[in-house]
C-alpha cells in the first residue's frame, strides 16, 4: 500500500467516535458483558443443533405455505433464485440488503441472464449505482460523501442532483418504490431464523425491507444455515443486542417477523457454502455466532484508516478474513490475515465473543502450512528469534557497529533512501550499549543485591532485554526497595512474534525454553503486555498441557502485582507532595483489552504521581506499532501513530506513561522524528523516579 486517503480515514475515524458515543447511551443501565455471553450461548447450543434446527425450520415454513430449498454452495444457490424468477416470469427483482446474496454475487449472475435487480437499501442502491461493492456490513456506502452520491446520482440518472441531504433521500425514496411497486419478485436476507414457527426476523433501518418482503407477488428468502435459532425468545435476544452494537439504537425503525401463509408465494433458501465445514471445526466454529452487526468494524484501527474496499474480500476487517478463508479459499484470506493488527479491540466490542484477533493468527498458521511463508518473517521467525544464540550474535554485532550506526541519543541513523518508508514517520532505536542481563550482573556482582535463587522472577521480554534495559534496573529498583529480592528470566523471546505471525512451531519451541526457567518461581513478573498475553493465553494453548495452564497462573504484570500486594506500602514510601509533571496514559492494546490491566496501572500510577492523570480524547487508540505489522503495512502505522501523537499533542502534557515497550517504541520515535518535546515512559520509571524523590 503506498498512499492512505485522508478523507476516508477522517470520515471513518469521526464515524467511529459518534459510534460509541450512541453506543454507550444505548448500552446505558445494560450489563453488556452478560448480554453478549447469554447471546453466545444462545448461538452455541443453536450451532450445536443446526441440521436438527434446520429440518425443523423447514417442516414449519413448509407448513404454513413456504416452500423450502436447501443450497450447498453460491452457484447453487443462485441457480435456485434465477430458476424461481423465470418459472414466475420475474424480469424485475428488488432486493432488501443481503450479505449473503453478496457472497454468492446473485447481482451478477442474475444479470446475465437478463434479468434486472434492484437493491432498494439506499447504501446498497448508492454503490450498485457506483458499480462498486459495499465496504461496510450495516452501511454499504459509508466511504461515499453526500456530494459523491449526488454526483453518482446525476451521471447515474441524467439529470443534475444537488448535495442536500434531504434532496438525495427524497430523489432515492421516488426511484426506489417506483421499481417495488412494479417488480414481479421481492429478495431479502434475514437476521433469524425461528426454527419453532418458520418465520425469518429481518431488521432494518428504512421501509424498503418490509416493502419488498410484502408487496412484489413472489418472495424469496435468502439466508445462511447458521442463522436458525430455536425459538422467539432467542430471536428477540439478538435484537436486543444487534441494534445498540450495530448502529448505536435501542432498537431499529422496523423489525419485521415474516411469517410465510398459503396466500403467499415465497421461497425460503437455505444456503450452506463451506459452513457445515466450519460446524465440523472445533477451533474455528465459533466464527458462525457472526450476527453481522459491524461492531468489530467500527472499531478496527485498520478498518479505520483503509477502509473496507481494501480491507476485505465480500465480508470486511477481522471477522470477514475468517468467513473468507472458509467460504472463498485461503488465497483469498491471505492478504486480508496480514492486515490484522491483532490489538484485540474488535473482541471487546463484539456481540457474541468471538475470538477474532487469536483466530487470525490460527488462520495465519494455515496459510504458512498450506500456501506460502513469507520469507523474511521465515528468516526471522525460524532463524534467529528461535535461537537464543543467533538473537545474541545478532545484537552483539549490532553494538560493536554502534559507534557508525547510532546517534548519540540513543537513536539509528536514518535508513537508506529505498527503505525510508519504514522509518520516514518515526526515528527507530539503537540497540542498548549493554543489555538488561549485562547491566544486572556489572551492577550486581555474584548475585549480591539480585538473589539468582530467589522464587520472584522478572521477565522484561526482547526489547527491554535489547533497548531499554533501563525499564528492567528500575523494575529491579522498586522491588528492592519494596524488601523484594528477583531474578531475571532467561533473556529470550516468549515466542509471540512467531506465534503471531502462524509460525507455530518456533513459537512452541521459545515459550518451552522460557517456560523450563519459571518452574521454581512462585511469581513472574512481565513489563510487556505482550509477552504476559502469549505466557498466559497464547502459549498454554499452544502447549496444550495442563503444566503450560499452571505455569499461566504464576505470570501477572507488573503494576498489577505491586497492586495486589503493596498498595500500601507504596502509599507510606512515596513523597506525599504531587508530582509538577503533568502526566498523561495510553492505554496498550494487549494491556487493555487481553489483560485487562489497564485499571491497575493507571491506580499506581496516580499514586506514584499524587494526583489524578490527564486523559487523552481516545486513551486506547492503537499507536499503530503491531510488531512486524509496522513492517508490513508502514503506512497504515504511520496513519496510527499520526493520530496517537496528535491526541497527546492536544493534552498538552509532558509525560506519556504506558506500559508496553513496543507502543514506547514507536510514541517515543515519532515524537523524536516530530521533535516534540514529550517524554515517553514505561509505567515502572515514572513510579521509580517518584520512589527515588524525598518525602
Amino acid at each position: 500500500m503506498k498512499k492512505i486517503d485522508a478523507h476516508l480515514r477522517r470520515a471513518l475515524q469521526e464515524f467511529s467516535k459518534g459510534y460509541l458515543l450512541k453506543r454507550d447511551a444505548a448500552f446505558a443501565g445494560m450489563d453488556f458483558e452478560n448480554l453478549r455471553t447469554e447471546l453466545a450461548e444462545v448461538k452455541d447450543k443453536a450451532l450445536s443443533r443446526c441440521r436438527e434446527l434446520c429440518a425443523q425450520f423447514e417442516a414449519k415454513a413448509h407448513e404454513k405455505g413456504a416452500k423450502i430449498c436447501f443450497a450447498t454452495d453460491g452457484a447453487e444457490a443462485n441457480r435456485l433464485v434465477h430458476s424461481i424468477l423465470k418459472a414466475h416470469g420475474a424480469q424485475l427483482l428488488v432486493k432488501s440488503k443481503s450479505m449473503v446474496s453478496e457472497e454468492t454475487q446473485l447481482n451478477e449472475h442474475l444479470l446475465r441472464r437478463g434479468i434486472e435487480v434492484r437493491e432498494t437499501d439506499l447504501g446498497e442502491w448508492i454503490v450498485q449505482l457506483a458499480g462498486e461493492a459495499p465496504t461496510h456490513m450495516v452501511l454499504p456506502a459509508i466511504h461515499l460523501t453526500r456530494k459523491d452520491v449526488a454526483h453518482i446520482f446525476s451521471r447515474r440518472l441524467g439529470k443534475d442532483v444537488p448535495d442536500d441531504i434531504p434532496a438525495l433521500v427524497e430523489l432515492a425514496r421516488n426511484e426506489l418504490r417506483r421499481d417495488i411497486f412494479r417488480a414481479a419478485a421481492g429478495l431479502t436476507g434475514a437476521n433469524a431464523l425461528v426454527a419453532e414457527n418458520g418465520s425469518a426476523m429481518l431488521v432494518t433501518n428504512e421501509g424498503n425491507g418490509r416493502l419488498v418482503a410484502s408487496l412484489p407477488p413472489l418472495r424469496i428468502i435468502l439466508a445462511s444455515i447458521e442463522k436458525v435459532v430455536p425459538t422467539t425468545k432467542d430471536a428477540l435476544l439478538l435484537l436486543k443486542v444487534l441494534p445498540r452494537n450495530a448502529t448505536g439504537q435501542k432498537i431499529t425503525s422496523y423489525v419485521s417477523f415474516i411469517a410465510p401463509s398459503p396466500q403467499q408465494n415465497l421461497h425460503v433458501i437455505l444456503l450452506d457454502n463451506h459452513r457445515s465445514e466450519i460446524l465440523a471445526d472445533p477451533l474455528f466454529r465459533e466464527i458462525l455466532r457472526c450476527i453481522k452487526c459491524s461492531a468489530c468494524l467500527n472499531v478496527c484501527p485498520v478498518y479505520q484508516v483503509v477502509g473496507g474496499k481494501k480491507y476485505a474480500h465480500i465480508y470486511m476487517g477481522g471477522i470477514g478474513t475468517l468467513l473468507t478463508a472458509w467460504i472463498h479459499g485461503l488465497g483469498e484470506s491471505a492478504e486480508l490475515a496480514d492486515f490484522c493488527l491483532g490489538c484485540h479491540r474488535c473482541e471487546a466490542f463484539c456481540a457474541t465473543k468471538i475470538r477474532i484477533a487469536d483466530l487470525v493468527i490460527a488462520l495465519r498458521e494455515r496459510i504458512n502450512r498450506d500456501l506460502r511463508k513469507p520469507f523474511w518473517k521465515s528468516l526471522a521467525f525460524e532463524g534467529i528469534l528461535a535461537h537464543p544464540g543467533f538473537t545474541q550474535a545478532f545484537f552483539s554485532s549490532c553494538r560493536a557497529s554502534r559507534r557508525v550506526l547510532a546517534r548519540e541519543n540513543g537513536f539509528a541513523r536514518d535508513l537508506p533512501p529505498s527503505l525510508e518508508r519504514y522509518d520516514r514517520f518515526r526515528a527507530l532505536p539503537f540497540p542498548a550499549p549493554k543489555s538488561l542481563t549485562q547491566r544486572v550482573r556489572e551492577r550486581f556482582p555474584q548475585g549480591q543485591a539480585v538473589q539468582w535463587t530467589t522464587k520472584i522472577v522478572l521477565f522484561g521480554g526482547c526489547l527491554v532485554e535489547n533497548f531499554y534495559p533501563e525499564i528492567g534496573l528500575d523494575a529491579l529498583r522498586v522491588l528492592t526497595r519494596l524488601g523484594y529480592h528477583a531474578r531475571l528470566g532467561e533473556p529470550c523471546c516468549c515466542g509471540f512474534p512467531a506465534a503471531n505471525s502462524g509460525f507455530r512451531r518456533s513459537a512452541l519451541k521459545t515459550f518451552r525454553r522460557l517456560m523450563d526457567g519459571f518452574t521454581d518461581a512462585e511469581a513472574v513478573l512481565t513489563l510487556c503486555p505482550t509477552c504476559t498475553t502469549m505466557l498466559t493465553r497464547l502459549g498454554p494453548d499452544l502447549m496444550g498441557t495442563k503444566r503450560g495452564r499452571i505455569m499461566a497462573q504464576k505470570v501477572v504484570p507488573f503494576s498489577q502485582f505491586l497492586l495486589e500486594r503493596e498498595k500500601l506500602r507504596l502509599q507510606g514510601l512515596l513523597s506525599s507532595r504531587p508530582s509538577p509533571s503533568s502526566v498523561t496514559y495510553h492505554d496498550s492494546c494487549h494491556h487493555k483489552h487481553v489483560l485487562g490491566a489497564s485499571h491497575a496501572s493507571r491506580e499506581i500510577l496516580e499514586i506514584a504521581l499524587g494526583k489524578k492523570l490527564q486523559e487523552l480524547d481516545e486513551p486506547d487508540a492503537c499507536c499503530g506499532f503491531g510488531g512486524s505489522f509496522s513492517l508490513s503495512h508502514p503506512e497504515v502505522s504511520e496513519a496510527l501513530l499520526d493520530g496517537k501523537i496528535e491526541s497527546i499533542r492536544k493534552a498538552e502534557v509532558q509525560v506519556v506513561a504506558l506500559d508496553c515497550p513496543g507502543c514506547l517504541l514507536q510514541i517515543r520515535g515519532g515524537c523524536e522524528r516530530k521533535r516534540e518535546s514529550i517524554e515517553v515512559k514505561h509505567t515502572v520509571q515514572v513510579l521509580a523516579d517518584r520512589l527515588c524523590q524525598k518525602r
